[in-house]
């Protein structure tokens, strides 16, 4: 799992330094997220153009760590369910007039679950086990300036493996960058 995430932070700096139009306009901020599965989560995200690709693509991606419903406590004993998922991929803004700007994505999802248990038999149960799946994820959604140094996205996407589920997402978001 490091060495993913590694991979995708290396990829992402190769991307950024490719370009300096890219470096002028990326933004960076937080997010809110609800997973039909596991409910509410917080994260960030960042976008950034493709003009070498067209001038209408961009690079996105985003973690958010979930706060799965499902602990649960009986006779002592306790199990805690964790979820966070990485993101990313590319995106196509549709060219229309007015503030409101409406985009289509797709890309790749990572998705990381695991069971902590705590209680009698703890030495006998070991670990309930961790999985980590990868997917895709297409969606789409909407992005609107909010003044001059604020931007708002409001999405979601449908998980094809991975996540396997329904996210709607909202965030914030800072330009950053000559």
């Amino acid at each position: 799992m490091k060495r993913l995430f590694g991979s995708l932070l290396l990829a992402a700096a190769v991307t950024f330094g490719a370009s300096s139009e890219a470096q002028a306009q990326f933004t960076f901020g937080p997010m809110a997220a609800f997973h039909d599965d596991f409910d509410i989560g917080v994260g960030a995200h960042f976008t950034t153009p493709m003009a070498s690709i067209h001038e209408q693509v961009g690079l996105w991606g985003s973690f958010i760590y979930f706060f799965p419903d499902e602990g649960a406590s009986f006779g002592g004993a306790s199990a805690d369910l964790k979820y966070f998922e990485i993101n990313g991929g590319l995106s196509y803004m549709f060219p229309i007039s007015g503030s409101i700007e409406p985009f289509v994505a797709a890309g790749l999802n990572i998705a990381r679950a695991s069971v902590d248990y705590s209680g009698p038999g703890e030495e006998f149960v070991g670990d309930l086990g961790s999985s980590t799946d990868i997917g895709l994820s297409v969606g789409g959604g909407i992005m609107t300036g909010l003044g001059d140094s604020l931007t708002g996205m409001l999405g979601g996407r449908l998980e094809l493996g991975g996540g396997e589920g329904l996210v709607i997402e909202a965030g914030l978001g800072f330009p950053m960058g000559g």
